[in-house]
């Protein structure tokens, strides 16, 4: 089968741009989606003009008039999703506060630049902005975003079942005040070629020992086939997935403890001993390994849910089918199935240095509402998210909603590695382990290093 146009995450779900603005309730009628979308089946069809009727929703009550103004910064893919939201629940008829969309930059890197530079000159580009885990501790800690419990209701989480309630005290915390409420949670998904195992009847394996036989089932090296591959480059691909391995051990990467040393060289194995998992991963992205997924060349892999409307696009139309892109529940590893995977997220926060204070102080509570989460999962999945009230209205035959609650239902979301540096310390973690994988150093020695360059960081 030829290569499949790559596209990355991000690009597709820009491209999917107003398809992702209507697959949230298939209920509703026809339209497209974006990881999942609110009416229409996940293959990247136009929904119809002006997206899904909705009443307005209940907003705070303020004087109408005058020049009130907040800015709301977000990433290029999520822009349309937001101007139909706003539109939709009315938020400045009701308000008088007008609302402006721009655009952040593509990375967390020079977001972080471009903000630190802003708030040392006492100002900002925005008010409010959509941001992802690796700035979350890097805003907190530089006192760039502000606490937002006090703009909270009373009860406002108990909307959220105890795996977000964890994940949010941990990523979206700063000595005990809250500095971001996330609206996009979401974690990686067992993909499996079940046309290929019924075909052989082989099981989908459920263990780390059945994982690794598989090289000897399915990888052809003749042929460019493996059993499984990854996007491990370095530049964060590769730490996620160690962040994976490691949770399935029970242990934090950052920690560099047995669970740590046990999984990498269980990456290794799979590597090198069981040719189980391309080496060549450590040299691709998400958009390489979704291609080899899709030329017939990988058997079953870890992938966020954005390979779901990937493998669903025009572009894949002539491959696809469902026994092709199968979802299973991840192996379960030395940490027990509650550490079989993580979920990761992004989510609103006000920017201390905010010009127009005051009504971001009122938008923010307005868009993490019950009521309010309920219709941005209606205008696309880029809103997605297992709160109980978001969940008992999302469309339960859309295949995105079906594996989030799969997943909850069997309990294997366990918490995200943290690290207080984290974008510093998966640095390192990139570098040593990927030294020992490529056989520049032993294991002992990456071990070493990664303990003796984290120690700087604490």
């Amino acid at each position: 089968m030829a290569n499949k146009k790559g596209i990355s995450r991000r690009d597709f779900i820009r491209s999917a741009g107003l398809a992702a603005a209507a697959s949230a309730l298939a209920a509703c009628g026809p339209g497209a989606t974006e990881p999942g979308q609110a009416t229409v089946p996940v293959t990247g069809q136009t929904p119809p003009a002006g997206g899904i009727e909705t009443a307005p929703v209940a907003s705070p009550t303020v004087a109408a008039g005058g020049d009130r103004n907040v800015r709301v910064a977000v990433g290029g893919w999520a822009e349309q999703n937001m101007r139909d939201l706003l539109a939709n629940t009315d938020f400045t008829g009701q308000t008088g506060i007008n609302v402006e969309i721009v655009l952040r930059t593509d990375t967390k890197e020079t977001e972080l630049t471009r903000l630190a530079s802003a708030v040392q000159s006492n100002t900002s580009p925005y008010d409010i902005i959509d941001f992802e885990d690796e700035l979350t501790t890097s805003f907190s800690q530089a006192g760039y975003v502000i606490g937002l419990d006090d703009l909270l209701p009373e009860g406002f989480w108990d909307d959220f079942p105890p795996e977000m309630v964890e994940y949010s005290n941990t990523w979206s915390k700063y000595n005990g005040e809250t500095f971001r409420i996330i609206h996009n949670w979401e974690m990686p998904y067992w993909w499996y070629r079940k046309d290929w195992f019924d075909e052989r009847g082989v099981p989908v394996p459920t263990t780390w020992e059945e994982v690794a036989a598989m090289g000897a089932e399915f990888t052809d090296g003749a042929n460019g086939v493996w059993a499984t591959e990854d996007g491990l480059i370095k530049g964060a691909f590769l730490n996620v997935y160690l962040s994976w391995i490691t949770l399935q051990a029970g242990g934090n990467p950052f920690d560099v403890g047995p669970e740590y040393e046990q999984a990498l060289q269980y990456v290794y194995d799979l590597m090198h001993t069981h040719n189980t998992l391309n080496p060549a991963s450590l040299q691709k992205d998400y958009n390489q390994q979704n291609g080899d997924y899709v030329a017939d060349r990988v058997a079953f892999m870890r992938q966020w849910p954005f390979f779901g409307d990937f493998v669903r696009s025009e572009d894949n139309a002539e491959w696809f089918s469902e026994d092709k892109v199968a979802v299973a529940l991840p192996p379960v590893g030395p940490g027990g199935p509650g550490n079989s995977t993580y979920a990761a997220a992004w989510g609103f926060g006000i920017v201390r240095t905010s010009p127009n204070l005051e009504e971001a102080k009122e938008l923010l509570p307005f868009l993490v509402s019950n009521e309010v989460a309920i219709e941005a999962m209606k205008v696309g999945f880029w809103f997605l998210n297992p709160r109980y009230s978001v969940i008992a209205e999302a469309p339960k035959d859309n295949w995105l909603v079906q594996q989030m609650q799969m997943y909850q239902d069997a309990g294997v979301i366990g918490l995200r590695p943290f690290h207080p540096r984290f974008v510093e310390a998966l640095t390192v973690i990139e570098d040593t382990a990927a030294a020992y994988l490529t056989d520049q150093i032993t294991l002992e020695e990456s071990l070493q290093q990664a303990r003796d360059q984290l120690t700087v960081l604490a």
